[in-house]
């Protein structure tokens, strides 16, 4: 059995309000580079994994430009150490076990709904940025096949530097993904791409 994910009346509204407010007391600027549209669709946004910020990040992202209802994917042993974010929407899937099945139909179900937002880290854990280019898991891309109507797919990378602050600066590269037909090869491929399209504005940025 999956732990499903729920959204407790006083911890999921906390969760949101913190979301939004941490960027800007953690770092010393905070800056989102996207030109991507609502299209009034379920959004599935997937991103790379390299900090322990990233579900408020992807939440922080949803707030300015999707308003939808949040939702992430973590694997089953972090949440059980960490059950208090099952109630701001996250819920579990195992690797290796029957229930992987299970995990990738509830993110079908989950994305049939047009307010719901699913936010997955398909490099499974945490990995520097500097670990490049990126590898996916496999299991994750079984979603596509159960998936019964369209969704937004986009791309977050998150980036880090100090620069000249004490405290690092921030920045959000989203990236509007046609995924329809593409084989998990491909779309690991476009995804470092975006990363390397990021790491390359970064660089004008200092």
């Amino acid at each position: 059995m999956i732990i499903r994910a729920r959204h407790h009346w006083f911890f999921y509204p906390f969760f949101k309000r913190y979301s939004r407010w941490m960027p800007v007391w953690s770092f010393s600027r905070v800056r989102l580079h996207q030109s991507v549209g609502d299209r009034q669709l379920p959004v599935l946004m997937i991103g790379n994994h390299v900090s322990w910020w990233d579900g408020f990040l992807a939440e922080y992202i949803n707030h300015k430009v999707f308003r939808r209802r949040y939702h992430v994917m973590m694997l089953e042993e972090q949440l059980k150490k960490r059950m208090f974010l099952n109630k701001t929407g996250a819920y579990s899937i195992k690797k290796g076990s029957k229930s992987v099945l299970e995990s990738i139909r509830y993110t079908a179900e989950i994305l049939s709904d047009r307010r719901n937002m699913v936010i997955l880290f398909p490099q499974g854990k945490i990995h520097s940025m500097t670990d490049l280019p990126v590898k996916f898991e496999t299991g994750w891309y079984h979603l596509f096949r159960y998936l019964g109507n369209p969704v937004q797919v986009v791309f977050y990378v998150a980036l880090f530097d100090f620069f000249s602050s004490r405290k690092p600066e921030l920045d959000l590269y989203l990236y509007d993904y046609a995924y329809e037909g593409k084989s998990l090869e491909k779309i690991n491929e476009d995804f470092n791409r975006c990363i390397r399209e990021s790491i390359d504005h970064q660089k004008t940025l200092a």
